[in-house]
């Protein structure tokens, strides 16, 4: 007997490519299919709850994209944002646990205001996690993860204007069983996975999940050492205080996550009781200036850093999560659903926001929030024609964001004087939220006169011994309390054997209060308002079974970003709603052994909201720009070509720019840009093969992505763009008949090719950008264990 973390005969992945390929690859398979259903039956139907009821994906009139646990398990994939590379058009940044970005279909969705709705869910086992510093989060023990394109008003709220991540976890069975999982790599990384389920009796059951992952930072930190700019100096924390020089490596991994669930099953009444923690205590984020290079060494991103902060460089996470969900069966056609959730999240990160040993700037920052809320659904299906769902929801969001701002006046002061002086003689803005026509070159020697400012002519940097080495602006405390209802309703009807049509409206009832504390040296300043806001939310969708194997669908959904509420000494600021109007034309096909969906999409945005970074405050400032056209194609696709023998392709092609004026009719400086994270071509190959010798099986597992050029920011400043790039993945796991363990050696980033996941960040804004760097090739070995 096999172990269970063989790759089952039955794959249960979505996987797909565009529809022209989908087409070809599909006569292919019909071709060498085997003559027997029996033989030919290696694809097992997948299910899903995208429309709030168990559905074949094939039936459900979205374009979505469904990665089920065996396709997680065998690449490896224990974080979000390697979900993108195996996703079109889905882009996944995560360089931290404090404030990841989600971008599909070309629309980031990133900004880090207290007050601000995402543009994209994110739900864990059917609970909101969008809030920026609650949605990165550790993917273990994990059944499925469903993606879902375009806005989704009925089916997953207020946050799904331009899509939704759902990730699902495993439930407890009446089996017991278990498994352990233990590696190490090439970067000192450690890591440790384990789940056990137990039945408790014919209607009680118990599954507890957990990961521990640590590794060091991949970028050196210099500071501290002899040869650094400053020595072994003390440092000042965010509160001014002199601290011990501490130089702590950055770019790390660090997880403690542990999950319980609890099961109740009984002929008609199923409760489910989760709690959940997670805590990270992971190495800040490396962002490296690209002007200011360390002593003795360059500006490379990919090589040692030098920066100030210390022991507060990094990022501190604990979050908290409870929830409690409860269905009812009255009878085979008529459900209820009920459910509630607090989550507890509390954040500290400190970071070097000009990504040098220099004290230009740093900054500090803690977030506590909490959220809650509840929801109640009755579900109607006839099993026939007909099927329906009508809902309501709340939800609270409280959330408090202190900031610290810590700088050298002199260095600081010289910094912004010459800056101003040399931006005036040039006409070159210098920071990247300000479109230019200025080459890159240009501004690369704009900078270099900058810099050489700030340095004496031994090298040393500047200095004034009459002012004080620190000065702290600040606290700068945002505060956010949003509180949100919505009432739902759609129906689903099979007007023919082969037609269907599905329509739903959601009407959203909200109230949203922010309040801004600043902090000067004339006192503290305290500026709130309150609005109301409402609005109602259409989704139509066609289907037509063209036969048992081939599904084609057209789907139209209006999402909407809600308003943003900003009170500072200049009044109450309150963007308009940004609406999004989306149209998919798509298409499913599947066989005993081939899976696809294909989509061509068509997006018209209207009050476009544009986020950017305060220099001075790090507050989140939105404004509202005009109307944006965004159209693309994508396509996933599996083949199992034998028991032994599957291939998998995803491609993606997108055409996101911005419109040419704002939302008055003025010209806009982004005006024919390309969206942030927005890569035209996006794509991967996946191939699994098992090798049989003897009484061994050997797994063979290879991944391949790539894409286009990506642009980090929607200025597209000159040199904040990362070019095409491919990154491969390979691993070997060795498996004996009627053993317990497996083996497994795997290999990373195979070809250590250099790359960017971020560029510009709050440095740019001050006119000096600051890099992130990619993981590097690392390799690995991991022991499995199940009983």
């Amino acid at each position: 007997m096999r172990p269970l973390y063989l790759r089952p005969v039955c794959s249960r992945s979505l996987l797909a490519t565009t529809i022209a390929f989908a087409l070809s690859t599909a006569a292919i398979a019909q071709e060498v299919a085997p003559d027997t259903e029996s033989e030919n039956d290696y694809i097992e139907e997948i299910t899903v709850t995208a429309q709030m009821r168990e559905q074949s994906v094939m039936d459900v009139p979205v374009t979505m994209d469904v990665i089920g646990s065996e396709f997680l398990e065998r690449t490896n994939i224990m974080e979000l944002d390697e979900l993108s590379r195996i996703l079109p058009n889905v882009q996944i940044q995560e360089q931290a646990v404090s404030l990841p970005s989600f971008n599909i279909r070309g629309v980031t969705d990133d900004v880090s205001s207290v007050s601000a709705t995402p543009r994209i869910s994110v739900y864990q086992d059917g609970f909101d996690i969008s809030k920026k510093t609650v949605a990165s989060v550790a993917l273990y023990d994990i059944a499925r993860v469903e993606v879902l394109k375009g806005p989704q008003p009925t089916l997953f709220g207020v946050a799904a204007a331009n899509g939704a991540v759902s990730i699902h976890s495993n439930l407890p069975t009446f089996e017991q069983e278990g498994k352990v999982q233990v590696g190490y790599n090439s970067e000192q990384g450690q890591e440790l996975e384990f789940m056990y389920n137990q039945p408790i009796n014919d209607n009680h059951s118990f599954r507890i999940a957990g990961l521990y992952r640590e590794m060091d930072g991949i970028v050196e930190n210099n500071a501290c050492s002899a040869d650094s700019y400053y020595g072994n100096a003390n440092m000042y924390n965010h509160l001014g205080e002199e601290v011990p020089c501490n130089s702590e490596d950055l770019q790390g991994v660090s997880v403690q996550a542990l999950r319980a669930t609890w099961l109740a099953n009984y002929e008609q009444l199923e409760i489910i009781a989760r709690a959940a923690m997670e805590y990270n205590d992971q190495p800040g984020i490396a962002f490296k200036s690209g002007s200011i290079a360390p002593n003795g060494g360059d500006t490379s991103p990919f090589t040692d850093a030098e920066f100030s902060l210390g022991s507060e460089l990094g990022i501190e996470r604990t979050l908290q999560a409870y929830d409690l969900t409860v269905n009812y069966d009255f009878n085979q056609m008529l459900s209820l659903h009920a459910d509630a959730y607090y989550k507890d999240v509390e954040v500290s990160e400190g970071f070097d926001a000009d990504g040098s040993a220099l004290r230009i700037q740093d900054a500090y920052f803690d977030n506590d929030a909490t959220l809650k809320g509840a929801s109640m659904r009755l579900v109607y299906d006839s099993g026939d024609k007909l099927a329906a769902f009508v809902g309501a929801s709340i939800t609270q969001d409280d959330s408090i964001l202190p900031y610290y701002v810590m700088v050298d006046p002199f260095i600081r002061g010289t910094f912004d004087a010459v800056k101003a002086q040399l931006e005036a003689t040039s006409n070159i803005p210098l920071n990247q939220n300000i479109a230019t026509g200025a080459s890159l070159e240009e501004i690369e020697a704009l900078r270099a006169m900058l810099v050489s400012q700030l340095f004496n002519e031994d090298g040393s940097p500047i200095s004034n011994p009459a002012l004080p080495p620190i000065l702290i602006q600040g606290p700068f405390i945002f505060e956010a309390e949003l509180d949100i209802a919505s009432y739902v309703a759609e129906v689903s009807y099979f007007v023919t054997d082969d037609i269907n049509i599905t329509a739903g409206v959601r009407y959203i009832d909200e109230t949203r209060y922010t309040r801004n504390t600043y902090t000067t040296a004339d006192g503290a300043f305290t500026f709130d308002a309150e609005r109301d806001f409402d609005d109602t939310l259409p989704r139509f969708a066609v289907s037509y079974d063209v036969n048992n194997s081939w599904n084609v669908y057209a789907n139209y959904a209006r999402g909407r970003r809600s308003p943003v509420v900003d009170a500072n000494a200049g009044g109450v600021n309150v963007t308009k709603p940004e609406i999004v109007d989306s149209y998919d034309l798509g298409i499913k096909y599947q066989s005993a052994n081939f899976l696809f969906s294909g989509a061509i999409f068509t997006y018209e945005y209207s009050d476009y909201q544009q986020s950017f970074t305060d220099a001075e405050t790090l507050q989140s400032i939105t404004v509202t720009v005009g109307d944006s056209t965004m159209s693309g194609i994508e396509g996933m696709a599996t083949y199992n070509y034998s028991e032994t023998l599957t291939l998998t392709a995803s491609l993606g092609f997108l055409d996101a720019e911005f419109a040419d004026n704002t939302a008055d009719g003025s010209e806009f400086q982004y005006g024919g840009n390309k969206f942030r994270l927005a890569p035209e071509v996006s794509g991967a190959i996946n191939i699994n093969k098992v090798f049989n010798m003897d009484s061994f099986d050997i797994d063979v597992n290879w991944l391949t992505s790539f894409q286009s050029e990506v642009f980090f920011e929607s200025s597209n400043y000159p040199g904040l763009s990362q070019d095409t790039y491919s990154l491969t993945d390979v691993s070997v796991k060795l498996l004996q008949d009627n053993s317990k363990f497996a083996y497994e050696f795997y290999v990373n980033n195979l070809f250590d090719k250099e790359f960017l996941i971020d560029a510009g960040n709050t440095g740019g804004g001050l006119g000096i950008p600051t890099f992130v760097r990619g993981m590097p090739r690392i390799d690995g070995v991991r022991v499995y264990y199940e009983f």
